[in-house]
């Protein structure tokens, strides 16, 4: 595929999925009718274990919703330190190819994942606020990466970059204050020096 066609595969969940959706008691979660994506989740327990098979985490599904601080409805005003998803942990298998945008926003005990091998994309705020995570390591076929993917993950220290990654999106990595290392494959730094914005520069460090 080209970095085209993996930008434009939907990672929503149609009404028509939605509709047809099959339901897994264990996880809570929700898949599409073949079994290749999670549509949704409800009142999910804090370790997960996504089915072989699944290629898409849709868009949201694992985010922080109101209901998990006890709202009622959607209120903004919910304070930071309660805006907290109910993940600790998640088992995601290799099949998966594409994490949709706040796919895990806000997953703020969530500290490591691995990222499965076939792993494609990361949506846009994917990753944003989740402030227990430390290391995130790209696999090996990872080519985009979307705009505030891993924005807020204050205690993310290090991070590893791979050889087929095409592009970044704006702020990905954004008030990543502890931030300490870019890890980046040999003889790439001028290929990333210019896919990664000037403030990270000094923090790249080829391997």
């Amino acid at each position: 595929m080209t970095l085209e066609e993996i930008l434009q595969v939907p990672t929503s969940a149609s009404a028509e999925e939605l509709a047809r959706d099959c339901w897994d008691d264990d996880n809570r979660l929700s898949y599409s009718e073949d079994g290749t994506k999670v549509l949704d989740a409800e009142n999910f327990p804090s370790e997960v274990t996504v089915r072989d098979g699944c290629r898409i985490i849709c868009d949201n599904v694992f985010a922080f919703q109101p209901y998990m601080a006890g709202a009622l409805e959607d209120d903004a005003d919910i304070p930071l330190e309660e805006r907290d998803s109910f993940l600790e942990k998640i088992k995601l298998p290799s099949s998966i190819t594409h994490i949709g945008k706040g796919a895990f926003a806000e997953c703020g005990q969530l500290e490591r994942i691995s990222l499965p091998s076939g792993l494609l994309s990361i949506g846009d705020g994917a990753f944003m606020d989740c402030w227990q995570l430390e290391k995130i390591s790209l696999p090996s076929h990872t080519r985009a990466v979307g705009a505030c993917a891993f924005q807020g993950c204050i205690n993310l220290y290090q991070i590893r970059l791979n050889r087929e990654l095409e592009w970044i999106g704006e702020d990905a990595f954004d008030d990543c204050e502890s931030l300490e290392t870019i890890f980046i494959p040999h003889g790439m730094l001028d290929y990333f020096m210019r896919l990664l914005p000037q403030p990270l520069h000094e923090l790249i460090e080829e391997l």
